[in-house]
């Protein structure tokens, strides 16, 4: 029955992100406004785990900064804007010593940056409305893939447990299962928007880079993933929120991805994953 919801869950999810996709081709910017919202949510929900979403005087300024920041990188430099958010933090917490631990207002920056820097960076790539759907497709489906990979390789062949005192569940032969799925699925995606999305005479798609892409990100959606699996643990909560029917929350659905985007930034910045034909 669990599975069911979850896979009824995951469906609605995909509708979803299609929908947001073919809008985004035609208005770029929606990707951004989009990433705000999600951005925001999350936020909400990793502050929630500690009980500070009520505490406004930090809540306030970490959803803001969430919820503009995937629109600003559009626009302007974001270092104003982190250095501005850093400001108004410490000045709450100067203002507001009586009511805010140090440990609290830490806690509230690192996530919301973290949280924030990591969905930003789908945005950032996005800038110019160029193979926005490309950049965003493996910035979501390599690490979801692997984890599906992971989950199901777990299942059948787990026998060596991972990290028993983070999550129990995970397996060494699940994280290697999960690396070949993502491989996998990234040189998957790159053959689709080659062959029926933008014509393989249209552009140059680097499998090679798909590749790497994958065996890295799939090792770095497991560190994310027990990462906020970790702070779950010492916050004493199952999931981070009840908005995705057997999934739990939105932070527990992108928890791999806020890690595993930004690689596909740099990767883009420094490299080529997908160009016009002409051009190679």
């Amino acid at each position: 029955m669990k599975m069911k919801v979850r896979i009824i869950s995951a469906a609605v999810g995909i509708v979803l992100v299609i929908g947001v996709l073919f809008v985004a081709e035609m208005f770029p910017i929606f990707i951004g406004i989009i990433l705000g919202l999600v951005n925001a949510i999350m936020t909400g929900e990793y502050l929630s785990a500690k009980k500070l979403h009520r505490k406004y005087m930090i809540s306030i300024p970490c959803i803001a900064l969430s919820l503009v920041t995937p629109v600003l990188v559009y626009y302007m430099n974001l270092m104003v804007v982190m250095y501005a958010f850093a400001l108004v933090m410490m000045i709450s917490l100067i203002f507001y010593h009586d009511h805010l631990s140090y440990d609290d207002t830490a806690f509230a920056i690192v996530g919301t940056l973290v949280i924030t820097c990591g969905m930003t960076s789908i945005s950032a790539m996005c800038v110019g409305g160029q193979y926005t759907s490309f950049y965003v497709v493996i910035c979501l489906c390599v690490p979801w893939l692997s984890d599906a990979g992971a989950y199901f390789t777990g299942t059948f062949l787990g026998k060596h447990k991972l990290c028993p005192n983070i999550s129990p569940k995970k397996t060494v032969e699940g994280a290697v299962g999960g690396i070949i799925f993502g491989m996998l699925s990234g040189i998957v995606a790159g053959m689709i928007f080659s062959s029926f999305i933008y014509g393989a005479d249209k552009v140059y798609i680097n499998y090679g880079g798909l590749a790497l892409i994958g065996v890295l990100n799939s090792v770095i959606a497991i560190l994310g993933d027990l990462c906020f699996s970790l702070i779950k643990r010492s916050c004493s909560i199952k999931d981070y929120g009840t908005i995705m029917p057997g999934h739990g929350g939105l932070l527990d659905r992108f928890d791999s991805v806020i890690f595993t985007a930004p690689l596909v930034y740099l990767f883009c910045r420094y490299a080529v994953l997908i160009a016009p034909a002409v051009s190679i």
